[in-house]
């Protein structure tokens, strides 16, 4: 039973029947037609391109080591060197793409030599590089290197992107000498910070106490002028000696409350002796009146002291308070009082301090700790004698330097009686009237304790709030002092040489040459491997190809194609079905030739043993 056969079916089997019977005809060529040879221009060109597109990518590669950390300001401003970096690497990418595009030409005509395609794929085979090209996915099993290489073109500009690698920011900033003010207590110099009384060490002078009142009043470090030669920007780091303290934290049996058992809300024991006093903080006479804060100071020499229980010449402190607990205020809580205990040393501290916009912005720390602060020296006699006897030969000068080693002592002294003076005291909560009163202490005028309030009469006081940012008090104790101390440098006690960094003003070029030597060395090496697979179809065809129209003209001089134009041309979906291939063929006067022709999977066959 005969089936009806398609009119598409129909024409493309009688052009291929055609072919057949050409090829039984013996038109079909049985050698290969004279070769041309493949000359030297296009391999010239392949080899040539790439090398080329190497020495651009050097000359790139030296101009922007050139610039680096150059000014933007001279000849080479930021628009001159970009327009040379485009310039090169638009170069580049134009030696890339005619290199390659001439592997391309020989890689398409060695696969049009070796299978039949279909005539869209020949349209992109011929073309130039295009986005139309991708959607033709059978090319991938066909031509899968063509394709490739399409792709490589189509992506090369991609080069002019990541080529480019010079930036500009701000130059590394230069290091200056320079002569700037420090705290110097080490030397035995007069320096104004305490009265004289009998050539013995007196009371703090009005201009030191100013300076520690300033300084632990203020919310930020307190600075100095800016030295010359660091405007308008510049930091630093110097080390001065200064006193330091150390403190570590009381337990609440050790704080007692300095009142009977009986009059307690909540029998207690407190430690025998005790390390401070908080009074009735915890007991029956809170309710007419209570100490929230008691800051002491063991600042005499034991001889000296009032208190019987110090025993050494230590200079320290004590602090004890009620913290906050919302239960403190219910009647007849037990509270507990919190506190500190600390010790002033002679101590290493280290400044760094940042001038920029017109502020100053410092950061303090203690280095290292060395002796502790001896008091023996507040009651010694004859600063300026040997030994400090006042019958000592005098080996110092009255008003401007105290004996050998005195003066580092009683300097250290003056500086912690300064800012002890104005944090001593008691904070007392008069229980009738709720009114919270201080008696000479700024402890809670630092940035230790939140402001306290007075509270209303007959209020149980819930205890003092700690600021936020004081995650522990004892810690703040010490930094406080360690700030405070920083607030005598402007009294320019002395003078110290440093190392200063100043930022430059100039804006540099920065070379970014591991971005330029991956773009370049990846973009060659692609551009090798396309020229060597160039190279490879050019000798294996036998002789170079292009997509010329001169080229396309001798490439379809085959009588035989007029059928399939007319047969396109008169339905052209048909185009997608018809297979051609380059080949050799015997043309009507009898010569062998290289064309395009229409085969059929016979005729392939016989085409390929041919070649």
């Amino acid at each position: 039973m005969a089936y009806p056969t398609h009119p598409r079916e129909e024409s493309i089997a009688r052009l291929q029947a055609g072919s057949m019977n050409d090829a039984s005809d013996g038109t079909h060529a049985s050698t290969p037609p004279n070769s041309r040879g493949i000359g030297v221009w296009t391999p010239l060109c392949i080899v040539g391109g790439t090398l080329l597109a190497g020495i651009v990518a050097l000359l790139h590669y030296i101009f922007d080591s050139h610039l680096n950390k150059h000014s933007v300001f001279g000849y080479w401003t930021q628009t001159k060197s970009s327009q040379i970096e485009i310039l090169l690497a638009n170069a580049f990418k134009i030696l890339f793409c005619f290199s390659a595009g001439v592997s391309l030409c020989q890689v398409s005509w060695h696969t049009m030599r070796r299978q039949p395609l279909r005539l869209p794929d020949l349209n992109a085979l011929l073309s130039e590089p295009s986005l139309k090209t991708l959607p033709r996915i059978n090319l991938i099993f066909q031509a899968p290197l063509a394709l490739a290489i399409i792709v490589t073109i189509l992506a090369s500009p991609l080069i002019t992107v990541f080529a480019p690698s010079l930036t500009a920011r701000q130059a590394d900033g230069v290091t200056r000498t320079l002569t700037v003010p420090t705290l110097n207590l080490t030397t035995d110099g007069v320096l104004g910070d305490f009265t004289e009384k009998n050539s013995q060490y007196g009371l703090v002078t009005s201009t030191w106490d100013k300076a520690a009142l300033g300084a632990l009043l203020s919310a930020d470090v307190v600075g100095w002028p800016i030295p010359d030669g660091c405007a308008p920007e510049c930091q630093y780091n110097l080390t001065y000696s200064a006193p330091a303290v150390r403190c570590s934290d009381l337990t609440p049996d050790q704080i007692d409350d300095g009142v009977s058992d009986s009059t307690r809300y909540v029998s207690r024991v407190f430690q025998d002796p005790p390390a401070a006093y908080l009074l009735a903080y915890d007991s029956e006479l809170s309710s007419s009146a209570s100490a929230a804060l008691n800051f002491t100071a063991q600042d005499r020499f034991a001889g000296l002291s009032e208190d019987s229980s110090v025993l050494n010449d230590q200079y320290g402190w004590t602090l004890a308070y009620v913290p906050f607990s919302a239960s403190n205020a219910d009647p007849g809580a037990l509270i507990n009082a919190a506190g500190s205990v600390c010790t002033f040393f002679n101590a290493t501290h280290e400044a760094r301090t940042h001038y920029f916009n017109g502020t100053q912005e410092t950061h303090v720390s203690v280095v290292e700790f060395h002796a502790p602060l001896n008091t023996t020296y507040k009651v010694r006699f004859g600063l300026y004698t040997d030994g400090g006897d006042l019958t000592g030969t005098i080996v110092g000068v009255e008003g401007v330097s105290y004996a050998p080693g005195v003066g580092a002592q009683v300097h250290a002294l003056a500086m912690a009686d300064a800012i002890n003076n104005r944090l001593i005291g008691t904070i007392i909560r008069n229980g009738n009237t709720g009114i919270l009163s201080t008696a000479d202490t700024l402890i809670a005028e630092t940035n230790i304790f939140d402001p306290i309030d007075s509270l209303a009469p007959g209020t149980q006081f819930p205890g003092l709030n700690i600021s936020s940012p004081i995650a522990n008090v004892s810690q703040a104790l010490q930094d406080l002092v360690a700030n405070a101390t920083v607030g005598f440098i402007h009294l320019n006690t002395g003078f110290v040489t440093v190392l200063a960094s100043v930022p430059s003003s100039d804006i540099v070029y920065i070379f970014k040459n591991r971005t330029l030597a991956i773009t370049y060395l990846l973009s060659l090496s692609i551009l090798v491997l396309i020229g060597v697979a160039g190279m490879f179809a050019l000798i294996s065809n036998g002789e170079p190809s292009s997509n010329g129209f001169s080229e396309l003209l001798l490439a379809t001089r085959n009588p035989k194609l007029d059928a399939v134009a007319k047969t396109v041309k008169a339905d052209p979906q048909l185009s997608d079905r018809l297979r051609l291939m380059f080949g050799s063929v015997t043309m009507p006067n009898g010569e062998v030739d290289t064309v395009f022709g229409v085969a059929s999977e016979q005729k392939v066959e016989a085409l390929r043993k041919c070649m």
